[in-house]
């Protein structure tokens, strides 16, 4: 996998030949099947500043587990991190395909390997298909709902502009990856950056004026209202899982039971956010089913539960 070109510069050139400095003792090392070049070196713009961030892949050793440590070369830290193939090829495949944990790899630089399993599994991080949308696409749109009900809560209630706007601020990043995602982008580091540029009307309103100009109840509230109908307006996109499970499912299904689901099959641990969201603009129908609060109790209290038809829509 090679890194996008870039013209070279005298702090890019000193840091790769640190780096090859490193790899020529790390390639005399046997038991080290490949070595990948993560961050800035790797696809972008390095500075006096930077790191190098490096992974080394062992082979399967017993007593050798994942760990980091801090090398050197040309006065240039080097944070590496050592881990077992096992353990590598499990992290990248538990990854959920197009979240930040993925691109790390996605936009990584393989060096060198000495199996061949690690270089398939190198071409296989950068396919992104349909499915593995859908979910990122799921992921962020629930990840956002929580920093929009704060934001909104410091306006109408509170009535602090400074903290309603930071609130709105931290819901930018999942905004971003639903911009970049849903065109089968892959949601690097930088995906405001990348978002800007395919929808700089939008994110001007929710990200850029938000810091750059002074802020007004309007301009407050013109942001939230902006989010509220972008998140409308992609209902289906986002949360389409949700609602088929819901479908398929044909009856009420507790909050436990479609979080288990959710977690279990997909690795989204909640979507409860993302369920009372839906139900509060009328897509699905909140009810509630009684649940026991410990195997040993005798009452019974109500859960929340959801109920979803589409042919009442």
């Amino acid at each position: 996998m090679t890194a996008t070109a870039r013209a070279p510069t005298p702090d890019t050139e000193r840091y790769e030949a640190a780096l090859e400095q490193l790899l020529e003792r790390v390639r005399e090392d046997d038991h080290i099947l490949a070595a990948i070049l993560c961050g800035s070196l790797s696809h972008d713009v390095v500075w006096e500043k930077s790191d190098i961030d490096l992974v080394l892949v062992c082979d399967d050793d017993r007593k050798t587990k994942t760990h980091s440590v801090a090398l050197v070369a040309d006065d240039i830290n080097i944070h590496t991190t050592v881990t077992p193939r096992d353990d590598f090829k499990k992290s990248v495949e538990k990854a959920g395909r197009n979240t930040f944990g993925h691109s790390v790899f996605a936009k990584a630089r393989l060096l060198y390997t000495r199996d061949p399993s690690i270089e398939r599994l190198f071409e296989e991080i950068l396919k992104v298909g349909r499915r593995d949308i859908q979910f990122q696409l799921l992921r962020s749109g629930t990840f956002v709902l929580g920093p929009l009900y704060k934001a909104q809560k410091w306006l109408e209630v509170k009535g602090d502009l400074d903290y309603s706007a930071l609130w709105i601020l931290y819901c930018a990043n999942n905004l971003a990856e639903i911009e970049v995602g849903q065109r089968g982008e892959i949601i690097g580091r930088e995906v405001l950056a990348q978002a800007m540029a395919h929808n700089p009307e939008f994110f001007s309103i929710v990200y850029g004026d938000l810091l750059n100009r002074k802020k007004t109840r309007k301009s407050v509230k013109a942001a939230l209202d902006a989010i509220d109908q972008y998140l409308r307006s992609k209902t289906e996109l986002l949360y389409q899982p949700i609602l088929d499970y819901l479908a398929d499912a044909g009856d009420l299904r507790s909050v436990t039971e479609i979080e288990h689901f959710f977690d279990r099959h997909h690795n989204i641990p909640s979507v409860l956010l993302a369920l009372e969201w839906l139900s509060d603009i009328g897509v699905v129908d909140k009810a509630s089913t009684l649940v026991k609060l410990t195997t040993r109790s005798q009452l019974e209290v109500d859960e929340l539960a959801f109920f979803y038809s589409p042919d009442e829509e």
